[in-house]
């Protein structure tokens, strides 16, 4: 998905007005389409996630703009309906490992994250952050401290099941000023306005829970689930979060 994908509220047409009432047909088709694709988003196609809860925002008025990117939405399914998640546990992957990433927008930035067990993907997520960030690192610690709730619970419900984690589950992030602020409990002025989310993942990590660790970009997993990537982003983190590597989409386009 590029640029061409961002909608906002501007294009949604005014409640009352002759083009709202010309409209309906099309907005009860957009939402019947659109919970069908959160449901999917939500099972078993994890690079749906950014498109479809992007699209979700304007289910209760959408305008032309957000049809058509509903369109295209389906388009991409269609030319990728083979893209199938696979479950396949590798030995030599950690037992747990958590993604998380964030975009770092003007207005509230989007976290999103995947938490893998033995290379096999097991949750993912696409959210809105509730405030604004005013750095890139920010809205990476932010999504990271969300991400570590998340690991707690897979961690308890491995534990639960007679699989524990032993040692810290690796947290990768591609932020190096993220990282290091996981570490760096005097770095207040930079983390203040989030002191509660600061406070609670250096904890976690403090107590071994979990181990922050850089990625470079292009190995960061959860990016395909903060923003609109181009075609050649897209098609190289794909296969990878949804464990089909080597199963390439030839031609498909970009969600």
């Amino acid at each position: 998905m590029d640029e061409r994908f961002d909608v906002d509220a501007s294009d949604a047409p005014t409640i009352g007005s002759a083009e709202h009432a010309a409209f309906a047909e099309k907005r009860s088709e957009y939402m019947t389409v659109v919970g069908s694709l959160l449901w999917l988003s939500a099972c078993t196609r994890p690079d749906l996630s950014y498109t479809v809860s992007t699209l979700a925002r304007f289910v209760g008025n959408p305008g032309p703009s957000h049809y058509s990117a509903m369109l295209r939405t389906l388009a991409y399914l269609n030319l990728t309906r083979d893209c199938t998640l696979r479950l396949s546990p590798k030995a030599d992957q950690p037992m747990l490992a958590v993604y998380s990433d964030a975009s770092w927008t003007a207005n509230n930035s989007v976290s999103g994250g995947a938490i893998f067990y033995l290379g096999c993907l097991l949750a993912w997520w696409t959210r809105r952050q509730k405030s604004v960030s005013s750095s890139s690192a920010q809205a990476e610690y932010f999504a990271a401290a969300t991400a570590s709730r998340e690991g707690v619970y897979a961690r308890d419900l491995l534990d639960d099941i007679d699989r524990p984690v032993t040692g810290p589950t690796p947290l990768l992030l591609d932020s190096q000023s993220a990282v290091e602020l996981t570490y760096d409990p005097v770095a207040f002025k930079k983390t203040k306005h989030i002191l509660r989310a600061a406070n609670e993942l250096r904890d976690r990590v403090a107590r071994d829970v979990f181990k922050p660790e850089y990625v470079p970009a292009a190995d960061q997993l959860a990016d395909i689930l903060t923003k609109p990537l181009g075609p050649t982003a897209h098609q190289a983190l794909m296969p990878r979060l949804m464990g089909t590597e080597g199963a390439t989409v030839t031609n498909a386009p970009h969600a």
